[in-house]
């Protein structure tokens, strides 16, 4: 059913946004169909990637209704997939674009310990989802124009995050910190939000499953993507639901009426343990246990109606910029839960796709 369903998705496929382009919703769907394509060789997911950024993209590298001035960490992932384009093409534009998005990376403002803010809107805040957003991107331009430096920066950024983002004594990830404990939902002692929210818990697993690809097995910093990713499992593994190995909406908090098994943050943690795994990173029992959990997102969640497939029990966005987006778990089972986002159907593709790739 994945096959059908990835290619029935794309063939669906309409901008997440009405006004914005190469937003990191699309991404997702980018690296997804890049991958596959390099999988499999099927020319219409090469089609979809370069047919999309032909659309948005101009001759001078421009993307529409994107601006560098807004540092918005979200709007550099899709630009992941803009390597493979211009790998496949040579067409100048694409790499102009990558220098575009690779300029606002450089002057990216960032916190007094040198973290990328996430988004300009958002001053002095890290939040786990821009680990993902942001990282990926700055270490393929790190490689590609050849600036260790660069990536020695990136790499110092992950060291930072079990500093301002992790609670010893629960062995969990919080959503995001603000440097001036400011925000109605920091800990005025700590810059902390005060709960585990399961989709940002599963940005920054694939976020370290992901920097796996830039070392070699065995040296230093590879082994520090390892353990820090081990670490992360560790503390989830509490939190694993005993019948689908799913994980709630608010991670630590099963029994709290209103709490649900959530999609896009089982199908990321999911992801990062097959990955994981695959590479040698982590303990290779993780790879069955991220099967586990696609299969348990299969059986209470993939629906097939009259031919048209649906992954439900998605959380449909959450975030911490507002008097009612306050961090609360009132807040977070507020928002809506919907079908087919592909902030949760990325996930569950890329997935699917590393376990094709074995």
């Amino acid at each position: 059913m994945f096959e059908k369903f990835f290619k029935q998705y794309v063939e669906n496929f309409k901008p997440y946004h009405a006004t914005k382009r190469l937003v990191y919703e699309d991404g997702l769907l980018l690296i997804a169909a890049m991958r596959y394509y390099k999988l499999t060789k099927d020319s219409f997911y090469k089609d979809f990637i370069i047919n999309y950024f032909d659309k948005w993209i101009d001759s001078d590298g421009n993307i529409q209704e994107y601006k560098l001035e807004d540092f918005n960490i979200d709007n550099v992932l899709a630009g992941n997939a803009l390597f493979f384009a211009y790998e496949e093409t040579k067409n100048e534009k694409y790499l102009k674009a990558i220098k575009l998005l690779y300029k606002q990376l450089i002057y990216q403002p960032r916190t007094q310990f040198g973290n990328f803010w996430h988004k300009r809107i958002y001053p002095h805040q890290v939040w786990l989802d821009g680990l993902y957003m942001g990282q990926i991107f700055y270490m393929n331009a790190n490689r590609y124009f050849d600036n260790q430096k660069l990536a020695d920066d990136s790499v110092e950024q992950f060291k930072r995050i079990r500093k301002y983002l992790y609670n010893n004594d629960n062995k969990l990830f919080y959503h995001a910190y603000d440097d001036t404990k400011h925000m109605q939902w920091a800990n005025k002692e700590t810059g902390m939000s005060p709960n585990v929210w399961s989709r940002s818990v599963g940005w920054y697993a694939m976020a370290l499953a992901d920097m796996l690809d830039f070392f070699d097995e065995g040296c230093q910093t590879y082994n520090f993507f390892s353990e820090e990713l081990e670490l992360l499992i560790e503390g989830m593994l509490p939190h694993l639901d005993s019948k689908t190995k799913m994980i709630y909406q608010l991670v630590d908090m099963p029994d709290l009426e209103g709490n649900y098994l959530e999609t896009s943050g089982s199908a990321m943690l999911a992801y990062a343990m097959i990955k994981g795994a695959k590479k040698r990173a982590i303990d290779k029992k993780y790879f069955k246990l991220g099967e586990e959990i696609i299969k348990g997102i299969e059986k209470t969640y993939l629906k097939e109606e009259d031919g048209e497939i649906k992954l439900e029990g998605i959380c449909r966005v959450a975030g911490l910029d507002n008097v009612r987006r306050d961090g609360s778990v009132e807040y977070y089972l507020s928002e809506a839960v919907v079908s087919n986002d592909i902030k949760g159907v990325g996930p569950y593709f890329l997935a699917h796709i590393e376990l094709l790739k074995r």
